[in-house]
């Protein structure tokens, strides 16, 4: 008896352990683990940054972080009351103008963070929305790994979806813009995808009724899109155009298609239109409606030319179908040359022209063009696998294929002409990467198939050929997902921005400096603190626009520009006051309200080799050689305000035993001696108290400094503006206070 019970139970283990098996062998239960896997991965990767502090990263997100502010205390309905209510402006921005919050701003992703801190708080979650704001990139950016599958189902199969999701996992072009404390293109992408996704769904459906969903449903996440990022152009006129090359390529055959593709460009506008920001004239009477105007008037006109004879007659001709494009895209052309429809703003023009933009667009590195080590260093050798994918999906000539096509080509383009747009190459990247790689492996299945039925001789050469190309192709997907991994957990582990003052600060160099704590670089983080507790509370502010957004949201103290960049002319306006003479300076602050200065220069930062130069137990300074503090960027402000940058700015070098280094100094020339930004960088602080390019104090050194070959230039210290803080622990933030009652006597 004890015998057949132990049987009995046994054989009941063996039947669970098979339903158990059989389970996982079921392809929709792996399908959804292996996302969930790729998801948790990704998740945890842009919460790494959380060990340094929860910090809201970069600059823009303080912007819209404070916009979640406004939108907890005073409700949703506030922002889109714009059309009937008076314009608000916020002084806190762009003083003594002020910034209309509701008409300049794409609230999307400070929506999100604003209602899921009072869900939470209703639920009785005590968790201030700052945490809440900073984790809204964690949790949103990996959900375009799920949406990156079903469009690679869509476009081939499942297989295809899970290698492109799997690689767009730990991209580190993905990851850049989307970690911890993050931007709004956490949010925009996924749902992008998603209207992408829904576009494909409208060619596959075969009922009017569910095409005319997907339309709509495709629609609401442009529109979601253009409430996050202001590149919502893109899938907006990505759509547009896909449908108008379908139906010249007679890929729409019925009134249903007709109906449906140009219902997702006509409510996408309309939905757009509402929006503060863009309204009806960006979303109707603008260059960049032109596509989507287009797309919905050419499929209103041939869903209604379809059911007459005559004109269903004409339409069979490629030629017509062609004229009648052009002729609406010319029309809409001709209304713009003439002033009717309105223009783009710069930063969208220098991704469509790539060579037209300004110096204040070109000043910002992740505006500039990136090489092609640049891309290959994020995409590795799917950049090769995605050009086959490529060919063969547009030359399958079907609806989908010319989607991917576009999407695949319009990135590369995008991402070719702006490095920040490097991330919007990556989902279509991979798609068309995992569509090749699917292809490639179909072949040499049916290779091995073929190989086994028909090769008589040599049959077994045969067969190790193949055994050895589709292990050849394992090794390397390995390798190259490895090596893209690690690469992306590093980077993953990079500090938020403010935390290193703008220093390009990672993992590697404290394996490099163990002896240094992350509080070493901790400078804006204690400037803005004390501002915070010590400024007037009526002050203004002016520094250079990059840290509008950091002073303006942790000091609640006004500035008179910001990383906006709303008002290119007061921007330049304040480059001048930096590069003139400091009465020339006090004029133009006067005239913006200005009562306080900051500066920013990280001198002597460490990554350089060991410098700064030491004579004698002498400390000798200078500005940072790659130009990420003031210095640097006054070439810039050079330019944005009409200025020779030769004049301001001279090359030299210095060196200590086997070490030199080439730095940027102040050239010998009245405009540098007498620019006011100098004057307040190259003060004398208990930090720093000899410039390498000045003249010796000490007349045993000569008329320069040993090792230092280069312009000698000695910078006076300020007349009007009062030194009141100085930043801890490097002195690399100084706040003036202007003093216009010394100008005056």
């Amino acid at each position: 008896m004890k015998i057949k019970g132990l049987r009995r139970r046994l054989s009941k283990g063996l039947t669970y352990i098979n339903l158990l098996f059989g389970v996982f062998e079921h392809k929709g239960f792996l399908t959804i683990t292996l996302l969930l896997l790729f998801y948790t991965a990704s998740l945890t990767l842009r919460a790494l940054p959380a060990r340094w502090g929860v910090y809201l990263t970069e600059f823009d997100p303080y912007y819209e972080y404070y916009l979640a502010v406004k939108i907890v205390e005073k409700g949703p309905l506030w922002w889109f009351n714009w059309f009937t209510g008076e314009r608000e402006f916020d002084k806190l921005f762009w003083y003594p103008w002020g910034r209309d919050l509701r008409a300049t701003s794409p609230p999307g992703i400070s929506f999100i963070s604003a209602y899921t801190y009072l869900f939470l708080k209703a639920l009785g979650w005590n968790i201030d929305l700052y945490t809440v704001h900073s984790f809204i990139p964690v949790i949103w950016a990996p959900l375009a790994i799920i949406i990156v599958y079903l469009i690679g189902r869509s476009l081939k199969d499942d297989f295809t979806g899970i290698v492109a999701a799997f690689l767009l996992s730990f991209n580190s072009a993905y990851l850049s813009r989307t970690m911890m404390g993050g931007k709004h293109e956490s949010v925009a992408i996924p749902l992008m995808l998603l209207a992408f996704y829904f576009y494909l769904k409208i060619m596959e459906s075969k009922k009017f009724t569910v095409k005319i969903s997907y339309s709509i449903a495709s629609a609401l996440m442009v529109w979601s899109v253009a409430l996050s990022w202001g590149g919502y152009l893109y899938p907006w006129n990505l759509l547009a155009l896909t449908t108008l090359i379908l139906i010249l390529l007679d890929k729409v055959k019925s009134q249903g298609d007709y109906i449906s593709l140009g219902l997702t460009s006509i409510v996408s506008s309309i939905l757009i239109s509402i929006i503060p920001r863009y309204g009806l004239r960006g979303a109707f009477t603008s260059i960049a409606a032109l596509l989507p105007s287009s797309a919905a008037a050419v499929c209103f006109l041939l869903s209604i030319g379809i059911n007459i004879s005559s004109i269903r007659n004409a339409l069979q001709s490629t030629r017509t179908r062609v004229i009648a494009v052009l002729v609406v895209i010319v029309i809409g052309i001709v209304l713009w040359r003439i002033g009717i429809i309105s223009s783009i703003s710069g930063r969208i023009l220098s991704v469509v022209i790539p060579y037209k933009r300004s110096p204040l667009i070109e000043s910002v590195a992740e505006h500039r063009y990136p090489t092609w080590a640049m891309i290959y260093s994020d995409y590795k050798v799917w950049l090769l696998f995605s050009f086959l994918g490529v060919y063969l999906l547009v030359k399958r000539m079907d609806s989908k294929g010319i989607f991917g096509g576009l999407f695949f080509i319009s990135a590369l383009y995008s991402a070719m002409s702006l490095a920040r747009l490097s991330l919007l190459l990556a989902p279509p990247l991979f798609l068309v990467a995992g569509y090749s790689l699917a292809f490639l492996l179909e072949k040499l299945a049916e290779g091995l198939e073929t190989g086994e039925k028909t090769f008589k001789r040599p049959r077994p050469s045969v067969q190790k050929e193949y055994y050895a190309i589709t292990i050849l192709t394992i090794l390397l997907i390995a390798f190259i997902g490895a090596y893209d991994l690690t690469y992306s957990i590093a980077y993953a582990h990079t500090p938020s921005l403010i935390v290193t003052s703008s220093i390009p600060v990672s993992e590697a160099f404290f394996t490099y400096y163990p002896d240094t704590e992350i509080m070493r670089f901790s400078d804006w983080l204690s400037a803005l603190e004390w501002m915070s507790e010590n400024l007037p509370e009526d002050a203004v502010v002016a520094s250079w626009w990059d840290y509008g957004y950091w002073i303006a949201v942790n000091t609640n103290r006004s500035t008179v520009c910001d990383n906006g960049t709303l008002n290119s002319t007061q921007i330049a306006l304040v480059a001048k006051a930096f590069l003139s003479s400091e009465e020339e300076a006090l004029k133009i602050f006067r005239q913006l309200g200005v009562t306080h200065v900051v500066v920013f220069d990280p001198f002597a930062f460490p990554f350089t080799n060991g410098l700064p130069l030491t004579q004698l137990g002498i400390s000798l300074y200078f500005p940072q050689p790659q130009g990420l503090g003031d210095f640097g960027k006054s070439y810039w402000m050079a330019k944005i305000a009409g200025l020779d940058p030769e004049k301001y700015i001279a090359t030299a070098r210095i060196s200590s035993g086997n070490q030199y280094l080439n730095i940027i100094v102040p050239a010998d020339t009245p405009e540098a001696r007498n620019a006011t930004l100098y004057h307040l960088l190259f003060v004398r602080t208990s930090q720093r108290f000899y410039y390498v390019f000045e003249k010796p104090v000490f007349s045993w050194f000569g008329d320069k400094w040993p090792g230092y070959e280069g312009p000698v230039v000695n910078i006076p210290s300020p007349k009007y503006f009062k030194l009141i803080y100085v930043s801890k622990p490097n002195g690399w933030v100084l706040v003036y206070e202007i003093d216009y009652s010394a100008a005056n006597g």
